[in-house]
């Protein structure tokens, strides 16, 4: 048993040594928690709820002529397509496609060897024709006086026929001389006859070469408008397009030569929607016809609803619009925005773009809350150069506090705070 002792007491030696930084450990750790249930109590800390900064606007309802967008196209309804009126050779053509051009500038000019035989057959036609019908006079009235002789004629072998047939019942004349004597009178009464058709059919005869003069005298018009058309010049100021043919190029009759749009028959037509298409109609129908500017169109083109077209459809009506000063860069198939100034409305309100959501809302700040607010939207306006939204509520009175920063959790009951730094937007 003495040899086990020694091993016996290494043994608790490493035990006690094992076990000694256990207890220490434990004793810490009860130490710890009995302060800290044995210490005073701090105070809990309240979490705020979050304010959102925002800027605000102090609204005053006034009167104001909203605007509304539009997509509208350049078209030119007063184009002309300049055709040649006969066949010939082009002879000038001093203008380009895109050209403009001032009023009484040449646009083309046809060879007159193409068209002056044409108008010199005419005329000479119409000359013979005027020659014939003189005749015809002169010789109808000889035929009234060689028909009164004829007539004499006529009585004369009548008389002598009468004396032969008396001396042949005395015979005294032969019955060869009483056949002579009738075939006198027949003879006569033949050359009467064919007389006195010639002065009944004169008047007809005299119509028949009348209406070949009034066809004659059709052709040297014709010859001679065509004459007149073989060169054109621009009507007014405008623009050349759609050339076709070019100097020494051979054309039918017909046959389109170049397009010319007038400077004045520029028109933009735009689509109106429907929920202004009656406001649009009353004011033109009470001659206050709506402006409207086409800022793209070189420095902000001016224009004036003239009229609604004759059909619409569910999406609305188009207008068409006139340009108050049209300018040379205007092109038919251009597609530009217009701002229509629409008729005057009153007790309107008008806000920055950021206050409306979703175009038929806005929120009221009050009491350091949102409170969503339902609107009707007016469309635009242009105040002091910049773009503001036109709206109206009943819900909403001269004073009230809109907030005009845009929050994508914007809800009614959200805490927000005034921006006053900024100031409140005008």
């Amino acid at each position: 048993m003495s040899s086990d002792a020694p091993a016996r007491h290494r043994l608790r030696s490493i035990f006690f040594r094992l076990l000694l930084p256990v207890i220490i450990l434990g004793l810490a750790a009860g130490g710890y928690v009995w302060l800290k249930q044995s210490g005073p109590t701090p105070p809990q800390a309240d979490v705020a709820e979050r304010e959102w900064l925002v800027d605000t606007t102090t609204i005053q309802p006034a009167t104001y002529h909203p605007r509304l967008t539009l997509t509208g196209e350049v078209d030119n309804p007063d184009r002309v397509s300049v055709k040649a009126p006969i066949q010939a050779q082009v002879k000038a053509l001093p203008v380009a496609d895109g050209q403009a051009v001032a009023s009484g500038e040449l646009l083309f000019a046809l060879d007159p060897a193409d068209y002056e035989p044409l108008l010199q057959q005419a005329e000479a036609n119409l000359a013979d024709l005027e020659a014939q019908i003189t005749q015809a006079r002169r010789a109808h009235e000889s035929d009234q006086a060689a028909l009164e002789i004829e007539q004499a004629l006529v009585n004369n072998a009548q008389r002598s026929l009468e004396r032969t047939l008396d001396l042949r019942e005395r015979d005294l004349a032969s019955p060869s001389e009483v056949e002579a004597a009738r075939d006198a009178v027949n003879q006569a009464r033949l050359a009467v006859t064919a007389r006195d058709e010639r002065v009944a059919t004169f008047e007809s005869r005299l119509e028949s070469l009348r209406a070949r003069r009034d066809a004659a005298r059709a052709d040297v018009s014709s010859a001679r408008r065509d004459v007149r058309r073989s060169q054109y010049e621009a009507p007014s100021a405008g623009l050349v397009a759609d050339r076709q043919v070019a100097v020494g190029s051979r054309v039918n009759a017909s046959e389109t030569l170049l397009t010319f749009l007038p400077r004045d028959g520029f028109e933009v037509r735009a689509l109106i929607p429907s929920q202004y298409a009656d406001v649009i109609h009353d004011a033109l129908v009470r001659g206050e016809a709506p402006r409207a500017e086409a800022p793209l169109l070189g420095g902000g083109a001016r224009l004036q609803l003239v009229r609604l077209t004759g059909e619409a459809s569910g999406r609305g009506v188009t207008g068409v619009f006139t340009f108050e000063s049209p300018g040379d860069q205007l092109r038919p198939g251009i597609v530009t925005s217009l701002s229509l100034i629409m008729p005057a409305i009153e007790d309107a309100i008008a806000l920055p773009r950021s206050a409306l959501y979703g175009n038929d809302r806005v929120y009221r700040v009050r009491d350091g809350q949102l409170e969503r607010v339902g609107v009707e939207h007016l469309g635009t306006t242009q105040i002091n150069g910049m773009q503001r939204v036109l709206i109206r509520s009943d819900e909403l009175a001269a004073g009230d506090r809109v907030a005009t920063t845009q929050l994508p959790n914007a809800v009614s009951g959200l805490r927000v705070q005034v921006d006053d730094s900024a100031g409140a937007e005008q």
